[in-house]
């Protein structure tokens, strides 16, 4: 699971008519020359019925392949910025600006870049910014979410120490081949996804400070089908064809993209009204019936790679125990959740840290649904030492029982599960304050902050996963739980980091599978963070846009060479 990955549905609350005249103030990043870089060709101003108009929101401004930190934000670097590697729509990897070869030991991935590589200024790649970009994820101040694609590299603590200046894992071959080496004993199929990540200009990025390079965030540099033209938040993002972009036979056959904020409420009309193009709007049957009897718009309809979960910060008293956690997840009725908020069909309860549609998934006979029962609940209350008080409330050593949940209003399922919570949880004698903020705030005070600054009880978000089921970096990583982490828990349990490392490190896919549902039962019953559902991902696309073919594994990004606009 890696944040390609991330995570998260949030839409934010902003008037249609608002984003739309807000187009009116953009700003245009400053690019700096290269010594002897020929004159590139002048952009023309792009055709507005050939521009792709998506509705959607979240956006964080980490324009940046190896910061982005959620869904929203990667969509716009992966039109930018092209990585090594990348998935099929069966989710098959395939080469993209490289092809590789595996050592026979499995540990030496070495690539070649394709002939006549260009970024979007004119200026050639080559391996020296392959290198430069990998290195800087290995940097000793990197406080992004890509740590996992190098921590295996062969010399990695040497060199993010400072202990060395030089990367023992990464070789320059020469100006198109380049190899990356990892660890003995880290060899793992797996390890192909450390390259999905896109390749920046080191003429254009290399930093003197760590602040030098974030500064770029929001001017991001790429050799994409993209270029980026401007940013006004929480209204519109502008992206222009890349008109220098160096494969000519897999140019963008649109003009731009203008992806706007469009709250979930008002995704459909704007849709019905051609204002946008095409959107994701919340899963629902009700969503769902609206958007199939539109005549001008089409439906992508598919089983998402990811869940929706909560998190227990184990770290707090309350939370630290496993039977609290327990107790906790057996008195929220998540079957009535699912049924309120998504519909038929449209989501089911989540047991196991693994996507339905993975070949590890477990089975589901294997581990607790945690079906709702309240008298459950209330036993394991009682077994964790926290006893009924006359009013109501549970109480341990005098310290009632009281847990925060931040709840971002960006997307209204946080709001309907803590709701029902708020009820249930009450009948148990739990004391809930719910905190609404937006989803920034939230990932502020979890992901973001630093291991002891992490300031909630519990919080709830969306989780894209990468195709392989290993989680390294992700949820359910003891190592990622630090300042840009995925892990906000604080769990730590070195017998399902064991399994991680072995099923990361096997290559035979049975025998992965097995090791991949001991794990899941762990985790199952341990619930540091607990699967809310899995969920259907539905997609409203205009008529007028052709080649757009969604799937689990395949987004609107990896379709743009081919999407085409008719009038």
């Amino acid at each position: 699971m890696k944040l390609k990955k991330l995570l998260s549905l949030f839409l934010v609350a902003i008037m249609v008519l608002t984003l739309f005249t807000g187009c009116a103030k953009e700003t245009t990043p400053e690019t700096p020359n290269t010594p002897g870089e020929q004159e590139q060709p002048k952009e023309e101003e792009p055709k507005g019925d050939k521009i792709l108009k998506l509705g959607n929101s979240g956006h964080g401004g980490l324009f940046n392949p190896i910061m982005s930190d959620n869904v929203y934000d990667d969509y716009v670097t992966r039109t930018i910025f092209e990585p090594l590697v990348y998935n099929d729509p069966e989710g098959e990897m395939i080469p993209i600006l490289a092809e590789w070869t595996l050592s026979e030991d499995n540990l030496t991935y070495t690539f070649t870049l394709k002939d006549g590589i260009k970024f979007s200024d004119g200026t050639p790649m080559t391996t020296a910014d392959v290198e430069f970009t990998y290195l800087t994820i290995a940097h000793p101040d990197y406080n992004g979410p890509r740590a996992y694609a190098v921590s295996s590299l062969l010399g990695y603590e040497d060199y993010h120490s400072k202990a060395k200046e030089t990367f023992d894992g990464i070789k320059v071959i020469d100006e198109k081949t380049i190899s990356f080496t990892f660890k003995d004993g880290m060899a793992a199929p797996a390890n192909i996804e450390c390259f999905i990540y896109g390749i920046m200009p080191k003429h254009y990025y290399e930093f003197e400070t760590w602040e030098d390079f974030l500064a770029l965030n929001e001017q991001p540099l790429g050799s994409g089908l993209m270029t980026f033209d401007s940013w006004e938040p929480k209204q519109f993002i502008k992206l222009n064809k890349n008109a220098n972009y160096w494969d000519p036979a897999n140019v963008a056959q649109i003009d731009g993209v203008l992806i706007s904020e469009v709250p979930d409420e008002s995704i459909i009309s704007a849709l019905q009204t051609n204002q946008i193009d095409f959107a994701q709007p919340s899963a629902s049957s009700e969503n769902l019936q609206m958007l199939e009897s539109l005549d001008n718009i089409h439906v992508a309809n598919y089983l998402g790679n990811g869940y929706t979960f909560m998190c227990f910060n184990t770290l707090r008293p309350q939370l630290s125990d496993v039977k609290v956690r327990q107790a906790l997840m057996y008195a929220l009725d998540r079957k009535s959740f699912i049924k309120a908020q998504y519909g038929e069909g449209l989501a089911s309860v989540g047991m196991a840290p693994i996507s339905p549609s993975s070949w590890a998934f477990p089975d589901a006979s294997e581990l607790n649904a945690y079906d709702f029962d309240l008298e459950k609940a209330g036993q394991l209350m009682d077994e964790a030492g926290w006893a009924m008080g006359d009013d109501g409330f549970r109480y341990k050593n005098g310290e009632k029982f009281h847990v925060n949940w931040l709840v971002y209003t960006d997307s209204p399922w946080p709001g309907t599960l803590s709701g029902m919570a708020a009820d249930t949880w009450k009948q148990l004698g739990v004391e809930l304050e719910v905190e609404l903020m937006d989803f920034d705030t939230v990932a502020s005070r979890t992901m973001d902050a630093e291991p002891g600054e992490k300031d909630f009880d519990i919080y709830t978000m969306g989780f894209t996963l990468s195709i392989d089921p290993d989680p390294t970096g992700a949820l359910f990583d003891d190592n990622a739980f630090v300042a840009g982490g995925f892990n906000a828990s604080g769990y730590k349990n070195a017998e399902a980091m064991e399994l991680v490392k072995k099923g990361k490190t096997e290559f035979d896919t049975a025998k992965r599978a097995e090791i991949y549902k001991e794990w899941a039962k762990i985790m199952n019953y341990e619930i540091p963070h607990v699967i809310i559902a899995y969920r259907s991902e539905i997609w409203g696309i205009n008529n007028r846009v052709k080649g757009m073919e969604l799937g689990t594994y395949f987004d609107w990004v990896q379709c743009l060479k081919d999407i085409t606009i008719e009038n």
